[in-house]
C-alpha cells in the first residue's frame, strides 16, 4: 500500500494489513469500539450501554467483579430483543402491528371495502418492522460481548465488525417496513373516509395498486442494502484508523513544551466527554503553544486531504493520546534503504586479486609511512 492509497482512506482491509502488527492491544480495541460505536442507537439503554462505555474507558481490561459483571450482561442481552420490540410497537402502533389480517371488518354488508388491502399490508409491514428491532438488537448486544469476552486483536474487530453489518442492516430494514406501513395505514384511513359504496371495485383495485408499488418499491430498496452495509463498514473502519494511526509513513512530531497545561486540560475534557467538535479548539490552543507540527494541526482541523466527508474523530485519536501521552507516537515504517549500487568494471579489482578491506588499506598506509621514514634516516655504517 502507498501513502497516496493509505491517505484515501478507501481499502480498510489493505490499511490494517499496513499497520496492524504495530498496533498496540489498547489500539485494537479502541478500534473495535469505535467501529461497534455505529449501532450505540440500537443497544438498548442500560446494563448494555454502560458495559459499552466501560470497554471504551477501560480498553482490553477486564473488570474486577468480571463473574458478576458477565451475569449482568447475560441477562441485558436477552432482555435487548424485547425491550426493542416494546419500542418499535409504539412506532407503528397506529398500523396495527398485532392485527390478524383477516380481523379488518367490511364497512358495509356484502361489498367489498377498498381500503383493506392498505390495512392487511400496513399490519403485516408494521409486525415485520417490530420483529426485526428485535433482531437487530440482538446483533447490537453481540457487539457488546465481543469487546468484553474476547482479547484485543484481529479476531475482535472482525466479529464486532460482523454484527454492526447485521444490526446496520437489519434496523435500517426495520425502519422501511415501519415507513411503509404507516405510509399504507395513512392510505388506508383516507380511503375509508372516502368509501360511499360507489364505484368499490375500482377503489378496491386502487389500493391493490398502491400495495404492489410499495412491495416494488421495498424490493429495490432491499436490494442493495447488504451490499452498502458492507461499503459502509470499509470506510468507516478506514476513517477510524485514519484517527488512530494518522499517516504512518511520515513520522510527526510532539514536542514538550507544546502540552501546555491549557492544551492537556483542553484535550483531557475532549476525550472525557467526547466532545470533538472541539478539536479546532485544541488546533488554536496548540498555536498559542508554538506547535508548527501540520500534521497535528490539520488533524484538529479536519482539514486533511483523506477527511472530504468531515473527520471521524474517537477514542485514541493519536493526537489526543500523545497530549495525553497515552500511547507512544506512531512511528512510521522505516524506509526501504537500496542496496548499494554494484561497482563499475573499472573500479573491479584486477582477476585473481582478493578485494582488499579497509583494515588491510590502513596496514599499507602505515607501511608506507614507515618506509618515508626510514628513508629520511641516514644510513648505518
Amino acid at each position: 500500500m502507498t501513502e497516496a492509497e493509505w491517505l484515501t482512506g478507501r481499502d480498510a482491509e489493505a490499511m490494517l494489513a499496513r499497520i496492524g502488527d504495530r498496533l498496540s492491544d489498547r489500539q485494537w480495541h479502541l478500534l473495535a469500539c469505535a467501529v461497534g460505536r455505529r449501532v450505540w442507537d440500537v443497544i438498548p439503554e442500560g446494563e448494555l450501554r454502560d458495559a459499552f462505555v466501560w470497554c471504551e474507558k477501560h480498553p482490553g481490561d477486564p473488570p474486577d467483579d468480571a463473574p458478576e459483571v458477565e451475569a449482568r450482561l447475560v441477562a441485558a442481552r436477552a432482555a435487548a430483543p424485547e425491550l426493542a420490540r416494546v419500542a418499535q410497537h409504539a412506532i407503528v402502533r397506529a398500523a396495527d402491528p398485532d392485527a390478524d389480517p383477516d380481523s379488518f371488518v367490511h364497512t358495509y354488508a356484502r361489498k367489498v371495502n377498498a381500503a383493506v388491502p392498505l390495512f392487511q399490508a400496513a399490519s403485516k409491514y408494521a409486525g415485520l418492522s417490530v420483529e426485526q428491532a428485535g433482531e437487530a438488537a440482538l446483533h447490537a448486544a453481540g457487539v457488546v460481548s465481543l469487546l468484553t469476552e474476547l482479547p484485543p486483536g484481529d479476531d475482535q474487530l472482525d466479529g464486532v465488525r460482523r454484527c454492526v453489518v447485521e444490526a446496520t442492516r437489519i434496523r435500517t430494514a426495520a425502519s422501511l417496513h415501519a415507513a411503509a406501513a404507516l405510509k399504507l395505514m395513512a392510505a388506508g384511513d383516507t380511503a375509508a373516509d372516502l368509501d360511499n359504496g360507489k364505484n368499490v371495485n375500482v377503489r378496491y383495485a386502487a389500493s391493490l395498486e398502491k400495495v404492489t408499488k410499495e412491495e416494488e418499491s421495498l424490493a429495490v430498496k432491499f436490494g442493495d442494502l447488504e451490499e452498502a452495509k458492507q461499503r459502509a463498514d470499509r470506510k468507516a473502519t478506514a476513517r477510524y484508523l485514519l484517527d488512530l494511526a494518522g499517516n504512518p509513513f511520515k513520522p510527526f512530531r510532539l514536542l514538550p513544551e507544546w502540552r501546555t497545561e491549557s492544551v492537556v486540560a483542553l484535550a483531557t475534557a475532549i476525550d472525557e466527554a467526547r466532545s470533538y467538535d472541539k478539536m479546532p479548539a485544541l488546533a488554536d490552543a496548540l498555536l498559542d503553544a508554538d506547535c508548527d507540527e501540520e500534521a497535528v494541526l490539520r488533524h484538529c482541523r479536519g482539514t486533511e486531504a483523506h477527511t472530504p466527508d468531515g473527520p471521524a474523530h474517537t477514542r485514541g485519536c493519536w493526537v489526543i493520546d500523545l497530549i495525553l501521552s497515552r500511547e507512544p507516537a506512531f512511528v512510521a515504517a522505516p524506509p526501504m534503504v537500496p542496496p548499494p549500487p554494484a561497482p563499475s568494471p573499472s573500479a573491479r579489482p584486477p582477476a585473481g586479486r582478493a578485494p582488499s578491506s579497509g583494515m588491510d588499506r590502513l596496514l599499507r598506509a602505515l607501511q608506507a609511512a614507515d618506509d618515508d621514514e626510514d628513508d629520511d634516516k641516514p644510513p648505518t655504517l
